[in-house]
C-alpha cells in the first residue's frame, strides 16, 4: 500500500509539473503573440516605403505577357536605376520621405496575412502608392502614372516606345516622391534648367525640413547661368535655415571661394565644423562626411597659411575612399601646397605625371565642392623657383583651356586664374598686359586686390600698392596674406619698421604661416638685429623646413652673431634645397666672403 501511495504521489507531482510547464508555455506563447502584434503594428505605423500597384493594361497586351504586374516591375526597375545614379552626399535617413523601400504589390485573392498587413499599413503607415494605366489611343498608347493624392501624369507614344514611356513615367514618380533626390540626379546629369524648376518648387511648397537642403544645392542652376549673386543668396538662405546642416554650411564656403570672398569662406568653414560637431555630420553619408570634413580642415589651414597642416589633410584624403573626385583633388592640392611651402622637390613628387593643363578640366567637370581654394601646382613650383617666364607660360596655357561640363567652370577663372596670369605678366615686365588682365576681375575678390597691389609694387608705385593692400586687408581682416604682401612691399621700399608691423599682424592672423616670419627675420638683419632674427628663422623652420631661402638667411644671421659653425650648417642645408638664381648667387657670395 505504501508503495502504491508513493507511486501515486509521484504521478500527481509529475502532472502538476507538466501542468505548470504548460501554463508557462501558454504565457510565453501569449507574450510572443502580443509582441508580434506590437511589432507588426510598429512596423506598419513606420512603413514609409513606396508600393507600386499593378497597372491596368489592355487585354491583348496581357495575353502577350505584358500584365499589370510586369508593367509595374518595369517601373520599379527604372526607379531603382534612378536612385542608383543619384550621387548625393546626403544620408538616406535625413530625407523627409525615404522611398528607399520600393516594391511591387502583387494582387491576391481571399483573406491572407499579407492582405491584413496591407490593411494595417493603409490605416497606420505612410506608404506612397503608385498606380497607373496603359490604354490604347488612335495612334499608339498612353501611359498614365499616379502617386498617392497627386494627379496623374500621362505620356504618349507608340507601343514600341513602352520602355521610353516608362523611363519618363519613372522620372515623374521620382520627382513627386523624392524631389530632392531627383533634383540631384538632374544636376549630376547636367540638366540644370529642370533641376532649377524642381528645387524652386521644393523651397516653395516642400516641408520645412527639406528647404535647407534644397537651397544648398539650388546654387548650381544659378551658376550654370553665371548668376553668382543668386547662387550666393541661395546658399546663405539654406545655411541660415539650419545652422546644423553640414552641407548647407559647406556649400556657402564653396560659393564664397568661387567668388573670391576669402573672409566669408573661412567663416563658413568654421560654421561647417561647428555644424558637424553638433550632429549635422550624421545627416551626411559616412564616406562623404569624411571627405567633406577633411577638405574643410584643409581649407581652414590654407586660409590661415598653415600649409603643412593642409598637406596632412590631403594625405588623409589620399587614404580615404574616393568621393566625387576627392582623391585626385587631394593630389593636385597637396602638390600646390607643398610648392607654396617652398618644397619644390616634394611638390613634384606629389604631382607625378600630371600637369596644370591636365588638372583644370578635371576640377571644372565636377559639380563643385572640391573647387575651394583652387590652386595650380606647376605654376606655384615655377614661382617658388623664381622662373616667372615658365610660370606665365603655364598659367596662360591653363586659362586657354576650353570651359567644360561644370556649372562653375567659367567663374573661377576670374578669381583664381586671371590674378595669377596678371601677376606672371607683371613679373615678366608686361605691365600693360597685367593691368588689362587684372582689370577683368571683381573688386570684392581678395586675391584680385592683392595682385593689384603686387603689380603696383613691381612698378615701384608704393602709394598705389599700399592702397590696394589696405583694401584687401579691409575685405578679409582674418586672413594673413595681404598683411604679408604689404609688409614685403614696405621692406622693398626701405620702410623696415613699417614692414615689421605688418609681419607682426600677419603672424597674429596665421601663426603657422612661415613667410611673414622669414621676412620678419630678414628685416631684422637689415636693422642690424641678427640676434633677434634667429628666433624668427627658427620659428619659420617649424612650418617650412625645406625652404632654401630660409636656411640661407638663417645662415647669414648666424654669421653676423658670430656663430660661424652654425652658419656653415645652414648654408649647407640651403645648398641642398631648391634656390632661385638670385638666391644661388647670394649663397655663393656669402660663402666666398665669409668662408
Amino acid at each position: 500500500q505504501d508503495e502504491y501511495e508513493t507511486s501515486h504521489l509521484r504521478w500527481r507531482r509529475f502532472s502538476d509539473q507538466m501542468r505548470g510547464a504548460g501554463q508557462i508555455m501558454l504565457v510565453a506563447i501569449g507574450a510572443l503573440f502580443v509582441f508580434a502584434i506590437g511589432a507588426t503594428l510598429w512596423s506598419a505605423a513606420h512603413d514609409d516605403g513606396v508600393v507600386i500597384e499593378a497597372f491596368n493594361v489592355p487585354l491583348d497586351m496581357q495575353n502577350r505577357g505584358l500584365t499589370g504586374s510586369v508593367v509595374s516591375s518595369l517601373l520599379l526597375d527604372r526607379l531603382t536605376a534612378l536612385q542608383a545614379h543619384t550621387d548625393s552626399a546626403r544620408a538616406p535617413s535625413s530625407y523627409a520621405s525615404k522611398g528607399d523601400d520600393i516594391k511591387v504589390l502583387i494582387p491576391d485573392t481571399g483573406i491572407s496575412i499579407s492582405a491584413a498587413y496591407r490593411y494595417l499599413v493603409g490605416w497606420l503607415g505612410h506608404q506612397t502608392h503608385i498606380s497607373g494605366d496603359v490604354y490604347r489611343r488612335a495612334k499608339g498608347i498612353t501611359v498614365v502614372v499616379r502617386t498617392s493624392s497627386n494627379p496623374g501624369v500621362s505620356f504618349e507614344g507608340g507601343e514600341s516606345d513602352l520602355n521610353a514611356l516608362m523611363d519618363r513615367a519613372a522620372g515623374a514618380v521620382y520627382r513627386q516622391t523624392q524631389p530632392f533626390r531627383y533634383a540631384v540626379y538632374l544636376l549630376n546629369h547636367g540638366r540644370f534648367a529642370e533641376a532649377d524648376q524642381v528645387l524652386g518648387d521644393l523651397v516653395a511648397n516642400g516641408p520645412d525640413s527639406e528647404k535647407p537642403w534644397a537651397y544648398a544645392v539650388w546654387m548650381y542652376p544659378a551658376l550654370a547661368k553665371k548668376d553668382l549673386a543668386t547662387a550666393i543668396a541661395r546658399t546663405h538662405t539654406g545655411a541660415a535655415l539650419d545652422p546644423h546642416n553640414l552641407l548647407a554650411q559647406v556649400n556657402v564656403s564653396q560659393i564664397e571661394a568661387i567668388a573670391g570672398h576669402s573672409e566669408e569662406q573661412l567663416k563658413f568653414d568654421y560654421a561647417a565644423k561647428a555644424a558637424s560637431a553638433a550632429g549635422g555630420g550624421d545627416q551626411i553619408r559616412p564616406m562623404a562626411r569624411v571627405s567633406i570634413e577633411q577638405v574643410t580642415d584643409a581649407d581652414i589651414a590654407e586660409d590661415t597659411g598653415d600649409y603643412a597642416a593642409a598637406v596632412m589633410q590631403y594625405d588623409k584624403q589620399l587614404n580615404t575612399p574616393d568621393f566625387n573626385g576627392s582623391r585626385w583633388t587631394a593630389v593636385y592640392m597637396k602638390s600646390a601646397d607643398l610648392a607654396v611651402l617652398h618644397d619644390v622637390a616634394a611638390s613634384r613628387r606629389a604631382l607625378g605625371s600630371f600637369t596644370d593643363a591636365m588638372l583644370l578640366p578635371r576640377a571644372n567637370s565636377t559639380s563643385g565642392w572640391n573647387e575651394t581654394n583652387m590652386n595650380f601646382p606647376q605654376f606655384e613650383q615655377f614661382t617658388a623657383l623664381g622662373d616667372w617666364k615658365a610660370a606665365r607660360r603655364d598659367i596662360e596655357q591653363v586659362i586657354a583651356q576650353p570651359a567644360v561640363n561644370g556649372p562653375a567652370s567659367v567663374l573661377p577663372s576670374l578669381t583664381s586664374l586671371s590674378p595669377r596670369v596678371a601677376l606672371a605678366r607683371a613679373k615678366t615686365g608686361d605691365f600693360k598686359g597685367a593691368w588689362a588682365e587684372i582689370g577683368r576681375t571683381p573688386l570684392d575678390c581678395y586675391l584680385c586686390l592683392r595682385v593689384r597691389g603686387q603689380i603696383a609694387q613691381a612698378q615701384k608705385n608704393w602709394a598705389a600698392s599700399a592702397r590696394w593692400f589696405a583694401r584687401a586687408v579691409a575685405l578679409a581682416p582674418s586672413i594673413p596674406f595681404a598683411y604679408t604682401d604689404w609688409g614685403a612691399m614696405l621692406m622693398a621700399k626701405g620702410d623696415l619698421d613699417g614692414a615689421i608691423a605688418k609681419f607682426t599682424l600677419a603672424n597674429q592672423k596665421g601663426p603657422h604661416f612661415a613667410d611673414p616670419l622669414e621676412m620678419w627675420g630678414e628685416a631684422l638683419i637689415a636693422k642690424n638685429r641678427s640676434d633677434l632674427a634667429l628666433a624668427k628663422f627658427e620659428e619659420a623652420d617649424k612650418y617650412a623646413s625645406n625652404w632654401g631661402r630660409l636656411h640661407l638667411k638663417w645662415g647669414e644671421a648666424l654669421y653676423w652673431t658670430g656663430d660661424k659653425a652654425g652658419a656653415k650648417t645652414q648654408f649647407a642645408i640651403a645648398r641642398s634645397l631648391f634656390l632661385t638664381p638670385v638666391e644661388k648667387a647670394q649663397l655663393a657670395g656669402v660663402e666666398t666672403r665669409h668662408g
